[in-house]
């Protein structure tokens, strides 16, 4: 076997233990949350997702148009997964691959980066067992540690074209897209960040070219582009349901309530804490010579991304938007940063160095990142292993906002403006009831009316409204009447999937192409 072969053996052979071994300790002390319960339902909901926004099957049977507002293609390969008996052992196998897709993440994008075998294995257990992805696998945010595999791939695509390689944008928007339709917040904390550096990338002479800033220029409009295109399938339904729900949120890092007279005690004082050593180690490094460009951009990236997750920004000062939840992505990006710069500086303490000073500095690098992530596991028994999630009923979420004020009465039919007991049915796709009535009479029927709703009474199409509770009220026929409702996308939701479609075709083709758009570049390569 070539060194090679046994290099990848014996790493992949790390990731995959190291994998299981965080698998096995979160069934052991992780507890079911809300977060959690809510990513379990929502995977199962996806089952329809091609022909409907809805699944009436969950969400307490009420049409609620969740999958509308939480983007699902990259969560929907779990879906599999979530079919065995148990959807938390669902979740434990989707948890421990994603795990696995991390490290190997890391480590093959920081190695193409860096061409440094030491560099990438650092990068990769200290990314993967950091505090911050910890503290998200412990809050159940599934989609938010999810998008941590993307984040390498945007991040490598990002410098390769600071450094001047510009036929790497496409993995540059791969990535960003991928972000986008885990969580768009990511996406646009993430966009901002590059913008950032980008700008102060005018600060080095690496970059006073003419032709450099043309080249970057038209592959970063090329890449804006293409992300619109290709994440039309999810922005156009989103749009056309027009309700946006409004929340308050904290900035991740509260400088306001770091407590002077107890330095250690308190989250946010630990998160100031990690963040001042984080600018220190940045100073540092812009003030070696020999620091690459990327690393200098590093060190800036922290200290943008780090200002930004704090209270230093007035983001409550947006009348109709609180953009304080973008904080906490901006945090992710500073950790990821950190995480590259500490890597590197370990790095370079063994340029040059004999091959059995960098075994060393790995696994002390290894040992550390190992006794930081125990230490800071909770040891308490967890529920994960014993617990059920059998309700459909029990997450209501994404409500309209007049439904807020009736939530209590939701789940009732009223007729003619009373109460009245009828029995339904649902499937993943209908809302069906049967009711007779000599007379003519209103409904008001316990499904969230929105935009693409379909009823039918005996299999004709009738008009709809909304009630006042955010409900669909219907006029009925005398006699026995045979009632089914249904959420379709519209056409202008299904051309904006097409055109999604064709912008990932689009991207696949010149990531093949290296970056051109025309097929001569292909032949020539070829």
């Amino acid at each position: 076997m070539s060194s090679k072969a046994w290099k990848r053996t014996i790493l992949g052979t790390t990731f995959i233990l190291i994998s299981i071994i965080y698998t096995v300790m979160l069934s052991v002390y992780g507890k079911v949350s809300w977060n959690l319960i809510f990513d379990i339902q929502r995977i199962n909901s996806l089952n329809n997702i091609i022909v409907s926004p809805t699944n009436f099957n969950f969400w307490g049977h009420n049409g609620s148009q969740v999958n509308l507002f939480v983007p699902w293609v990259t969560s929907i390969v779990f879906w599999p997964l979530f079919q065995i008996e148990s959807p938390l052992l669902g979740y434990l196998l989707s948890f421990g691959l994603i795990t696995l897709m991390t490290m190997l993440s890391a480590y093959y994008f920081i190695f193409k980066l860096s061409d440094d075998t030491l560099q990438s294995f650092i990068f990769a257990m200290i990314y993967t067992l950091s505090l911050t992805r910890l503290n998200i696998v412990l809050s159940g945010k599934l989609s938010d540690y999810l998008l941590m595999i993307f984040m390498p791939l945007v991040f490598y695509g990002l410098f390769r074209m600071l450094e001047g390689f510009f036929s790497d944008w496409p993995l540059y928007t791969l990535g960003i897209v991928l972000i986008a339709l885990t969580s768009p917040w990511m996406s646009i904390a993430i966009m901002l960040v590059s913008l950032i550096l980008i700008i102060l990338a005018a600060v080095y002479r690496e970059t006073h070219s003419w032709k450099y800033w043309k080249n970057m220029i038209i592959t970063m409009l090329e890449s804006v582009v293409l992300t619109i295109i290709s994440t039309l399938g999810y922005t156009i339904p989103l749009i056309q349901r027009n309700e946006f729900f409004q929340a308050s949120f904290k900035p991740m890092i509260q400088l306001s309530n770091f407590n002077l007279s107890n330095y250690y005690g308190g989250t946010q004082n630990l998160y100031l804490i990690y963040g001042a050593v984080a600018l220190l180690l940045a100073v540092v490094v812009l003030w070696i010579p020999r620091s690459y460009l990327i690393y200098k951009l590093t060190a800036f990236g922290i200290m943008v991304s780090g200002i930004l997750s704090t209270d230093l920004v007035p983001w409550k000062l947006f009348k109709h938007f609180d953009f304080s939840k973008i904080t906490v992505y901006f945090w992710l990006i500073f950790s990821f940063l950190i995480c590259l710069l500490i890597s590197y500086l370990l790095t370079q303490l063994t340029e040059n160095k004999s091959p059995l000073l960098k075994l060393i500095v790995l696994l002390l690098a290894t040992i550390i990142s190992c006794a930081v992530f125990y230490v800071n596991f909770p040891k308490q028994a967890g529920n994960m292993l014993n617990d059920t999630i059998s309700s459909n009923d029990s997450m209501i979420v994404h409500y309209p906002k007049k439904s807020f004020d009736h939530q209590d009465n939701l789940k009732d039919f009223l007729v003619d403006g009373k109460l009245e007991r009828v029995s339904y049915t649902t499937t993943s796709n209908f809302f069906e009831f049967k009711y007779y009535n000599s007379k003519s009479s209103t409904i008001d029927v316990p499904v969230i009316y929105s935009h693409g709703l379909n009823v039918q009474i005996n299999n004709e199409d009738v008009k709809s409204t909304n009630t006042d509770r955010g409900t669909v009220k219907i006029k009925s026929q005398p006699g026995a009447n045979i009632v089914q409702l249904r959420y379709q996308y519209s056409t202008l939701a299904k051309v904006a999937m097409g055109l999604s479609l064709l912008g990932w075709l689009l991207l696949l083709w010149v990531i093949i192409n290296k970056g051109k758009w025309s097929i001569g570049k292909l032949i020539n390569n070829s």
